[in-house]
């Protein structure tokens, strides 16, 4: 996703002839590998011995090789569902953060020129009267231009300082972004001091900006700002920027982080062509958007590249995070199936080879809840292993991301307690119906079994 244009992420999912062929090559040799130790063990048995051995009652239960196998499957599940719950409560919280500025019935459309559209165009006079045009539309509450997209990464940043002293703050680098007078009105952004840019300050008046509350902070940390003066960049024409007030942090320029120094230059000064209209309504913005290109049209200098809420930007914005959390998601869910199965499978094999084990005990008088919690009971001690052993694999795994994480650590506590109980729910449940059968077996079927 670049700059203001916002490109929508391509995810190709047509089927690859290379990657189903090392797909099916991985999976013959799994299948191959885990077979051999099996018919290994199969070949130095003596028939003898095994013909004379009752196998049903054994009292061992799964194999030791089985249980360890298991107890690594729970641990590796569990790797994956704590990485798939800290991406999903990360892409929660940038979905429900509090961006700074009104989202809702918030409308921005893209202008693009038309061919020979800005020739001999006074391009201040254009957007007086462009805005006009489209605050006279019904339920329109308020109208602003924007040169850039937000919020979106912006592509003017440089090194910004006071005129004072240039060498404090050499390396401080902000965010340039030309917006209309009525612009921190429309998106609802306070100002903590001084005033909003105003229809006179054009050209012919010295250089003017507004700087959010991060840059403040940074610049004049005595508090002494509205009437200062600034120079951004190197360009002879931004040497000299009086500042005339404060906005409060919004997130303009990265959903991420709103402390990121921003500089708000009047565009009625810089004389930007092609940018953004941003429109406040009080219906829905849809609603609007045909009315108002229609308008743009008639002027005959420009046309609506695409119009789009300011919800939908953000959403936009998020599409990488939403696809990570989707796929680690899927995933996760398939490692947790898999470690269902395999406990499920495990618990039925150890209850058919016990079969008469527990047909003596019911038969000595053990209660079918004490042979039901016998078998629960290995479940959840596997289960319980697996835990102990996939947290700290995790918490070194998750480490891994942690830069891609919004707002939590890899060892938030609440999503390491959630995984691991909903983990124990999933083994309870695998070994339920193995349990279950177990306790309801008959003692005189279970005696007579060879």
């Amino acid at each position: 996703m670049t700059g203001g244009n916002q490109l929508p992420i391509s995810l190709d999912l047509t089927p690859d002839v290379r990657v189903l062929a090392l797909a099916i090559s991985v999976a013959i040799l799994s299948g191959l590998l885990f077979g051999l130790a099996p018919a290994w063990c199969c070949s130095r048995e003596d028939p003898a011995s095994v013909l004379q051995q009752n196998t049903r009652g054994a009292s061992g239960g799964a194999g030791t090789l089985g249980k360890s196998l298991i107890i690594a499957q729970v641990a590796l599940s569990l790797v994956l569902l704590l990485g798939a719950g800290l991406f999903a409560r990360s892409f929660q919280r940038l979905r429900s953060i509090d961006v700074g500025f009104q989202k809702q019935s918030v409308l921005e459309i893209g202008l693009n020129p038309k061919p020979r559209g800005y020739e001999q165009l006074d391009i201040n006079t254009y957007h007086r009267q462009l805005t006009a045009r489209i605050a006279s539309l019904p339920a329109v509450l308020s109208v602003a231009f924007s040169a850039t997209s937000l919020p979106g990464t912006q592509d003017w940043r440089d090194t910004v300082s006071t005129l004072a002293d240039a060498s404090i703050n050499a390396h401080l680098m902000a965010s340039a972004i030309m917006v209309s007078p009525n612009f921190f009105r429309t998106l609802g952004i306070p100002l903590v001091q001084g005033r909003e840019f105003s229809e006179v300050d054009d050209e012919h008046h010295p250089r003017l900006a507004i700087i959010n509350r991060g840059l403040a902070k940074r610049l004049f940390p005595d508090g002494h700002i509205v009437g200062q003066t600034i120079r951004f960049s190197i360009l002879p024409e931004y040497q000299s920027i009086q500042v005339v007030a404060v906005a409060d942090d919004a997130r303009v320029v990265n959903l991420r982080d709103a402390t990121v120094p921003v500089l708000y230059l009047c565009s009625l000064q810089e004389h930007p062509q092609a940018g953004n209209l941003i429109v406040r309504s009080n219906q829905s913005p849809e609603a609007l958007a045909r009315a108002a290109s229609q308008q743009i049209e008639s002027l005959g200098h420009e046309y609506a590249l695409q119009t789009k809420t300011i919800e939908q930007i953000i959403s936009q914005d998020l599409v990488e995070e939403r696809v990570t959390a989707l796929l680690s998601g899927f995933f996760a869910s398939l490692a947790l199936l898999l470690a269902c199965i395999g406990l499920y499978g495990l618990m039925s094999y150890g209850v058919t080879r016990r079969t008469r084990e527990i047909g003596i005990r019911v038969a000595l008088g053990a209660q079918r809840e004490n042979v039901l919690w016998i078998v629960l009971r290995e479940t959840l001690a596997l289960a319980l292993f697996g835990i102990a052993i996939g947290i700290p694999a995790a918490l070194a795994a998750t480490r891994l991301i942690a830069s891609m994480l919004f707002g939590l650590f890899p060892s938030d506590l609440p999503t390491i307690a959630g995984v691991s109980l909903l983990l124990l729910f999933v083994a309870l449940l695998a070994g339920y119906l193995p349990a279950r059968r177990a306790s309801s077996i008959d003692p005189m079927d279970a005696l007579r079994a060879e």
